[in-house]
């Protein structure tokens, strides 16, 4: 008699303990990449959940987002992100304001709309929820820089990549833009082939400039040695032993090198879309198959219309006779000149702005003392 009750018991606790297993595996489907299927149950593989491909901010009040998948776009909201932190899908704001979801045809682009105009110079976060096509819903955290409207048309003027760190030099690598009309330079950012992972996280602050300004990008800091970002009309703000009364200097919070000494592929672009405002591809003799290695940052120029070469294949790049030297070789652009003019009378865009070996020369650093 005790042992069939014991029995039943157990029986008993069997059955429970399934149950118990069904309700968890059910929770989990319904917060997860599951599916029943006739064998049982199948985890979905994470490469089957949509992931986004591309993000582009479109103007004021809008932000498109690509995704490699068809997505349904649920809720949306936007808020505001101080000078350093981080998107985060735990960020709540009290100031989030909605945004209005437009899925393209083939479900696959979603465009956000705002309720108010973003503005430059700020930091925001686009805070999302979408469904796949099996039902299942992910979060995902975006931030985004406020659109610039005023942007100028800007050139290349000179690079040079080399530096020095001794107690009686601090120079540094640098590259010199000219703003050919007055705008606003926030959004935009420097990039190197070579040195990807680094320059790109410097963008420029939002500041007003000048038609005819020179900026002096210095892309290196050195711990005991202060530094002033000339952001306001001041242009002899910064007191650095490097620094020009007559020209605008910003510097990247850096302290690995990001421009390369003997080869590389440099882009002014806009990072809102990506776009290439201008470019230079430069190398040594000897390091033309090094530079060979960044193929796709040279097509992406050449097909841009920023770099005029003979193919696709032949970049032609300027060839430098040695390495970048801080105190006597740097990379320069001529014509600046004759870009002022055209821009000063409207007979200048952006999207004219070219360039090709034989557009640049060799000349002393901005370093050396001959130089004005």
């Amino acid at each position: 008699m005790v042992r069939k009750t014991n029995e039943k018991i157990g029986f008993l606790r069997y059955v429970l303990f399934c149950a118990s297993v069904v309700a968890i595996t059910i929770l989990c489907i319904s917060h997860s990449g599951c599916q029943i299927t006739s064998e049982g149950i199948k985890v979905l593989d994470a490469a089957e959940s949509p992931e986004i491909t591309s993000v582009k901010t479109l103007d004021e009040k809008s932000l498109e987002v690509c995704f490699n998948k068809a997505v349904k776009a649920k809720t949306a909201t936007v808020s505001k992100l101080g000078s350093t932190e981080r998107a985060s899908l735990d960020k709540t704001a009290h100031d989030a304001m909605e945004a209005r979801a437009l899925v393209s045809g083939d479900r696959k682009t979603v465009v956000y709309e705002f309720a108010s105009e973003t503005k430059v110079g700020e930091r925001y976060q686009l805070f999302g929820e979408i469904a796949d096509s099996r039902g299942n819903s992910l979060t995902f955290a975006l931030p985004f820089d406020g659109y610039n409207s005023r942007i100028p048309i800007l050139v290349i003027e000179e690079v040079q990549g080399d530096y020095t760190n001794t107690k009686s030099a601090h120079k540094c690598e640098y590259i010199v833009v000219t703003a050919l009309t007055a705008g606003n330079l926030g959004g935009l950012e420097l990039y190197s082939a070579q040195y990807s992972n680094i320059l790109s996280n410097y963008q420029f602050p939002s500041c007003e400039v000048k038609a005819g300004e020179k900026i002096m990008f210095h892309l290196r800091t050195f711990p005991d040695v202060d530094l002033k970002n000339e952001t306001g009309e001041n242009l002899a703000e910064d007191k650095g032993e490097w620094s020009k009364p007559n020209i605008r200097d910003l510097f990247f919070e850096n302290t690995k090198k990001c421009v390369g000494k003997s080869y590389d592929i440099i882009f002014l672009r806009n990072k809102s879309n990506m776009k290439i405002l201008d470019a230079v591809l430069y190398t040594t003799a000897d390091k033309k198959e090094k530079l060979l290695s960044l193929s796709k940052s040279a097509e992406l120029a050449i097909s841009q219309g920023k770099w005029n070469s003979n193919s696709q294949e032949d970049f032609a790049p300027f060839i430098l006779e040695k390495d970048f030297s801080y105190t006597s070789r740097c990379l320069r652009r001529k014509g600046i000149d004759d870009f002022l003019k055209l821009a000063k009378t409207g007979n200048l865009s952006q999207d004219e702005i070219r360039s090709s070996k034989e557009n640049w020369f060799e000349d002393k650093t901005l370093y050396n003392a001959a130089r004005k």
